[in-house]
């Protein structure tokens, strides 16, 4: 299904705090302790999950509607969607480190990694929310966003970007006022 920039900005946000969400869920269970997963943003989003939930969904779906056989087309989509998301990963880790030196996560202690920005379990673990999020999560996020007046989307989108951008715009200032970032 092709998406129109309101609905595909409302998956955006979603898929940013339910991945907020999972996150904080499995790090609190690896440490043992509450954890509120820390990131760039200081509020309960994290950019990099609302992109690659689209990503995802957008292979999955692209996958579905060219590849005839269903098997098939769900082992190319989960393959295209762990290396979609690998390099999104990868990609967000080296910007965040070299521009504003930042490293929000270091794989370096697990086997197969590269440049501590990503490594083979959790590239792996991508594969299994993919299946999760494009068979069981997006179907049901899909209904609840297209059972939404427009006009509440709207409010919603310009109340939500509202409060990121704020937030980016702060914690930008707050890393440059602590000589993080070189403009």
């Amino acid at each position: 299904m092709q998406y129109d920039l309101i609905n595909m900005l409302m998956f955006f946000l979603i898929y940013g705090f339910l991945g907020f969400l999972l996150e904080t869920v499995f790090r609190s269970i690896v440490e043992r302790e509450v954890v509120v997963s820390r990131g760039f943003l200081t509020n309960l989003f994290c950019p990099l999950y609302g992109i690659s939930g689209i990503v995802i969904v957008q292979i999955f779906t692209w996958s579905e509607i060219t590849i005839n056989s269903r098997l098939v087309a769900l082992i190319v989509a989960t393959i295209g969607s762990i290396l979609a998301v690998t390099f999104l990963e990868y990609s967000t880790g080296r910007i965040l480190d070299r521009v504003f030196h930042c490293k929000l996560w270091d794989y370096s202690d697990l086997p197969f990694n590269l440049h501590s920005y990503i490594c083979l379990d959790f590239s792996l673990a991508w594969g299994i929310v993919a299946i999760i999020l494009a068979s069981v999560i997006h179907p049901l996020m899909e209904i609840a966003v297209y059972g939404l007046p427009e006009i509440a989307k709207l409010i919603f989108l310009y109340f939500a970007f509202s409060i990121l951008i704020t937030n980016a715009s702060y914690n930008m200032r707050r890393m440059y006022h602590l000589n993080l970032i070189k403009l």
